[in-house]
């Protein structure tokens, strides 16, 4: 094959494992049980998680495994149900790092009996270890945290320790 030919054939090959690790992240983050460890796999060693922009949680952010894996196990009791959807995708690829950017909403329940609507977005970094793609920065950045019967004009962030 010819090096041009091989090179779209990367950049297309890339952007789809990198589709496919954001699809397998949303699905980590809506289990049921055992969050951190399915989540915490799809991040490289010193990944980050971090929640941005004026209705973000500096508090929350993450940074290793092992504190990935803490910060989503915290979350099976605080978000027990949790449906995320995934759109809008934009992947640019340089080699062995990528950005991706997409827009999420989700809906969920809080403490076991408050139904949530949530919507955002995410600004990824990704990097290429050992010829597997992984997430190397996760920025989540809320747009609206609302109470399902008040809606984001009424209640544009609802905390949610």
């Amino acid at each position: 094959m010819d090096e041009p030919l091989l090179a779209r054939l990367d950049l297309l090959e890339s952007r789809h494992e990198i589709e496919q690790l954001m699809v397998a992240y949303m699905a980590a983050a809506d289990r049921e049980a055992d969050k951190g460890r399915h989540v915490s796999v799809l991040f490289t060693e010193d990944g980050r998680w971090e929640s941005v922009g004026p209705h973000g949680n500096p508090g929350w952010a993450a940074v290793g495994r092992p504190a990935l894996v803490r910060k989503f196990d915290r979350n099976v009791d605080r978000m027990p149900f949790a449906a995320h959807f995934l759109t809008n995708g934009a992947i640019e690829v340089d080699g062995d790092t990528a950005r991706g950017r997409w827009m999420y909403f989700q809906a969920c329940t809080y403490r076991g009996d408050q139904p949530l609507w949530i919507a955002g977005s995410y600004d990824n970094d990704f990097r290429r270890e050992a010829g597997r793609w992984l997430i190397s920065h996760l920025r989540v950045h809320n747009f609206f945290t609302t109470p399902f019967d008040k809606g984001w004009v009424a209640v544009p962030h609802m905390e949610t320790p």
